[in-house]
């Protein structure tokens, strides 16, 4: 292998100007919370491979070899357990989703049970439960792009109620039910939220990266792109929207001027 990118120097000297005034137990701290987004970059990029040799026909049996794995290790590295992805599962991916996010695919599961009993939740579903968090980045970045609830929903072919069904926390569903699991396409959007969140630097999934990850490919691509709602137009505007927040928050972490 060629030169490394990024040298042990390099990352020295990035944990240190995070607390430049911070002594060694300071540096510690930086240097853990560092990598831990290392090991997150690190699966990120070999799920960005896997996902890649996955589309280009390979099995698991030759993915697991090459990485010196059984294919058995390998399919439980990189597919997404349904624990994993709902409400009440105890798998590491669902609990990086934030509170937004977690609701909206609550809301998914709502407006999923809707369709029957046993119909599963496509990413049409997930596209609508981000709308019944309004405040929330995708909802928005839907609304400022000039597209109204009732286009996207009749684009999704969901009907007209769907958004307030999954917004009805009382809505008589039992949503815990593995009855209304997530379908196979829907798992693979979910795992690749984490690579999209990654590109922005976040730790956390929230629903910007759902709507990307939505937006890219699959089934409900589509009819997002019809309504011009593609990659290409939603990430510059959510990346405005997430600077501007961060910026907001700063602002509200400022002491005060002197008078």
């Amino acid at each position: 292998m060629d030169q490394f990118p990024v040298s042990l120097d390099n990352l020295i000297a990035f944990v240190r100007a995070i607390h430049p005034e911070g002594d060694p137990l300071a540096h510690l701290g930086d240097a853990m919370r560092v990598s831990s987004r290392l090991e997150d970059q690190g699966d990120a990029l070999i799920g960005h491979f896997v996902d890649q040799a996955r589309r280009s026909g390979a099995s698991w049996t030759q993915i697991g070899e090459r990485m010196g794995v059984s294919k058995q290790a390998a399919q439980k590295r990189f597919v997404a357990r349904a624990d994993e992805l709902v409400p009440g599962g105890a798998g590491k991916m669902f609990g990086r989703f934030a509170p937004r996010a977690r609701n909206a695919l609550v809301a998914a599961r709502r407006i999923a049970a809707g369709d029957g009993p046993d119909s599963p939740v496509q990413p049409r579903h997930v596209v609508a439960g981000l709308l019944t968090e309004p405040e929330g980045i995708a909802a928005r970045a839907v609304h400022q792009l000039g597209v109204s609830e009732g286009q996207l929903l009749d684009a999704l072919g969901l009907p007209a109620d769907a958004v307030t069904r999954g917004a009805d926390t009382a809505t008589p569903v039992d949503i815990s039910s593995a009855a209304v699991h997530f379908d196979t396409e829907s798992k693979q959007t979910l795992s690749r939220t984490l690579n999209v969140a990654l590109h922005f630097g976040h730790n956390y999934i929230g629903t910007e990266h759902l709507l990307l990850a939505l937006a890219a490919e699959g089934s409900a691509s589509g009819p997002l792109h019809s309504l011009g709602l593609d990659v290409d137009r939603l990430r510059p505007w959510i990346t405005a929207e997430v600077e501007r927040i961060a910026e907001a928050r700063k602002g509200e972490q400022r002491p005060p001027a002197q008078a």
